[in-house]
């Protein structure tokens, strides 16, 4: 069959890019607001329409506190709280009607609330939260209105039911495209960082700069943080979602990749860590050296494979840029790098042999040939554990597959 043509996408123009940015970061807040809303007002118009107002301001409280952002976690908050609202109207009703209202059994009252509460805390810290609050709106404001306690247990009930409705209808799979939009984020962060990572290995760089590297590689191991966060809240979105049959596939190889970039980014630090040791100073031990040069263009090549990574993830398959390489062409490029990396391994050990010689330490007799060999070979580890993480998520992300399911998903 014959190759889909690639198409050229033209740049937006920037205001237009930065109301896509506004509205990318604002519309899940805007869902959110949308869905407490109607389940709010739903919950009111039908409640108050067969039980009466009283009954319809509880459901409408119990519906806006259990949305939430996903369809999964406002089905478990409203299943918490209906089950705390039961166990703890049910305690209540016992304890007033074997013992009555006074300063003995509120007290009793709550300390066993408190006691159910911390052996169901590992079912839902809510559940357990709920069951002391609602055993004492039960017993005190039950003692003066007769009917509460059933008027909470239908509120939560219901509000509960028309929340998760609401939110099962109004769930588009918008987490889903926001984790594929941290990771290739994420894989551009870590590919911008990667020349100036070069450039630090090859003296281009002063002390401060290189320092400034390290503590930008830090930062860059609590955004993988973050994108495992934005990973987590994606994958709960695709829970109990029946918007997302399709999209919940994007999810299926990301766990692998930010597990293979939460080990590039360590490599990273670590390259950098012996780039900043004090004693000697790098600028000393690569003094006349060929190899930090060779060593700096193999990372620069390395970079530049995983931005094209990042483009086939965040670009969709119908809309990507004729800059990015084709996938025979990336893996041409990873051959190359992984044979670059042979020829520095060989020279190393012809090198490592050579360690007697006198003229190898001429540059900086205080620094033992030794010395910069051990440097040497930890670097390239370093490299070489990087270019196989790299590796790894160029065969994960520009899958053919996988842009066959962006392509699906952008076609609907």
């Amino acid at each position: 069959m014959k190759a889909k043509e690639r198409t050229i996408t033209p740049l937006p123009h920037p205001p237009l890019n930065k109301l896509r940015g506004v509205w990318s970061s604002r519309s899940p807040l805007l869902l959110f607001a949308i869905k407490s809303a109607l389940a709010a007002g739903f919950s009111w118009a039908i409640v108050s329409s067969l039980l009466g107002e009283e009954a319809a301001a509880l459901a409408v409280v119990s519906a806006v506190i259990v949305v939430q952002v996903t369809s999964w976690q406002t089905a478990r908050k409203s299943i918490e709280r209906v089950l705390g609202v039961i166990i703890g109207v049910i305690l209540a009703v016992l304890i007033a009607h074997l013992f009555g209202l006074n300063f003995w059994t509120i007290t009793l009252m709550i300390f066993s609330a408190q006691i159910i509460g911390m052996f169901l805390q590992n079912r839902g810290q809510y559940l357990a939260t709920q069951i002391p609050i609602s055993a004492a709106l039960a017993l005190l404001l039950g003692a003066t209105a007769g009917n509460y306690p059933l008027l909470r247990m239908l509120g939560a009930l219901v509000g509960g039911l028309i929340g998760t409705v609401i939110s099962l209808l109004l769930s588009p799979p918008i987490y889903i495209f926001r984790a594929r939009d941290a990771v290739a984020e994420l894989m551009t962060r870590l590919a911008a960082a990667i020349p100036r990572l070069a450039a630090a290995l090859a003296v281009q760089l002063s002390e401060a700069e290189s320092r400034e590297i390290y503590t930008h590689i830090r930062n860059l191991e609590q955004q993988v943080r973050a994108t495992e966060q934005a990973y987590s809240l994606g994958l709960d979105s695709a829970r109990l979602n029946p918007w997302a049959r399709r999209a919940r596939r994007l999810l299926v190889d990301y766990p692998d990749v930010l597990l293979a970039l939460d080990r590039l980014v360590r490599q990273m630090r670590r390259i950098a860590y012996t780039i900043n040791e004090p004693e000697p100073s790098w600028s000393e031990i690569v003094q006349k050296q060929d190899w930090a040069l060779d060593y700096a263009r193999l990372l620069e090549e390395i970079g530049s494979i995983l931005v094209s990574a990042a483009g086939y993830v965040r670009s969709p398959a119908t809309t990507q840029s004729s800059d990015l390489p084709e996938r025979e062409t990336l893996s041409t490029c990873m051959e190359h790098a992984q044979q670059q990396l042979r020829i520095l391994q060989a020279q190393l050990a012809q090198d490592a042999k050579q360690i007697e010689s006198p003229t190898d330490n001429a540059a900086n007799p205080s620094i033992s040939a030794g010395y910069r060999i051990a440097i040497r070979g930890a670097i390239l580890t370093d490299l070489r554990r990087m270019l196989d993480e790299v590796h790894d998520v160029v065969e994960m992300t520009s899958h053919p597959s996988l842009s066959k399911q962006v392509e699906e998903l952008s076609e609907r």
